[in-house]
């Protein structure tokens, strides 16, 4: 009996002893979980701010690339258009040599020869060279004379009166106007019509009958004055 006292009080002892124990252990277990915890977090924080660093670095990069291709396109772009603006009356210039060439061909036939009839046939040739190569770039001259003057189209320099010319038409073309397609390039200079003049009025003639009456009347009355003297 007493033996089985003793084994139970060990047994009690040792119970009493693993009672506070079993917290400790739980404690550790949990700081222990705690710690791994943070340390997963800090983990992840780390990941996800490189990952967001590289993509940053990433965005920014692209960036940077646009904003110089886009620098580029410019420049060449503004290239692009000096070089047009430079060469853009290339064709017209091609068209204008053939007439420099005819027109050096008069100037050498002047000083061989002084037939002015034929001098004056290539200088019209001349000019129907050159008016045909600025109606193929839409150059074209501006009628005006006999024409209803149009302000948008004509610059009056004088109004004339006339019988023959109907108002507010014109006369005369001082200095010939040109259009580019639909735009006015020059006015015309011209004179217009203010129409006929104001007909001065005509004072009727006196009739013979008139005229006799009154130098009877007049005969009359110079005989009565004498007869009363």
């Amino acid at each position: 009996m007493s033996e089985d006292k003793n084994t139970k009080t060990e047994t009690d002892e040792k119970g009493s002893e693993d009672t506070p124990e079993t917290p400790k252990k739980e404690n550790d277990q949990n700081e222990t979980e705690t710690a791994e915890t943070s340390e997963a977090k800090e983990a992840s924080i780390e990941d996800e701010f490189a990952q967001l660093k590289a993509e940053y670095e990433n965005r920014y990069d692209r960036m940077l690339r646009t904003i110089a291709e886009y620098e580029n396109s410019k420049k060449r772009a503004e290239r692009e258009k000096e070089e047009f603006l430079k060469y853009a009356i290339e064709g017209f210039v091609k068209d204008l040599i053939p007439v420099m060439d005819s027109i050096d061909s008069a100037i050498a036939s002047t000083n061989e020869s002084k037939d002015f009839d034929a001098l004056s046939k290539g200088v019209q040739l001349i000019y129907k060279q050159l008016l045909d190569a600025l109606e193929r770039r839409g150059v074209t001259p501006i009628e005006a004379v006999g024409e209803t003057f149009d302000p948008t189209q004509h610059e009056a320099i004088m109004h004339v009166e006339s019988d023959d010319v109907p108002e507010n038409a014109v006369i005369q073309d001082f200095q010939r106007g040109y259009m580019l397609h639909n735009r006015v390039v020059r006015p015309s200079m011209v004179s217009v019509s203010k129409g006929s003049g104001k007909k001065k009025e005509e004072t009727p003639p006196v009739s013979e009958d008139k005229n006799d009456a009154s130098s009877n009347s007049g005969i009359k009355e110079e005989k009565e004055e004498t007869d009363n003297e």
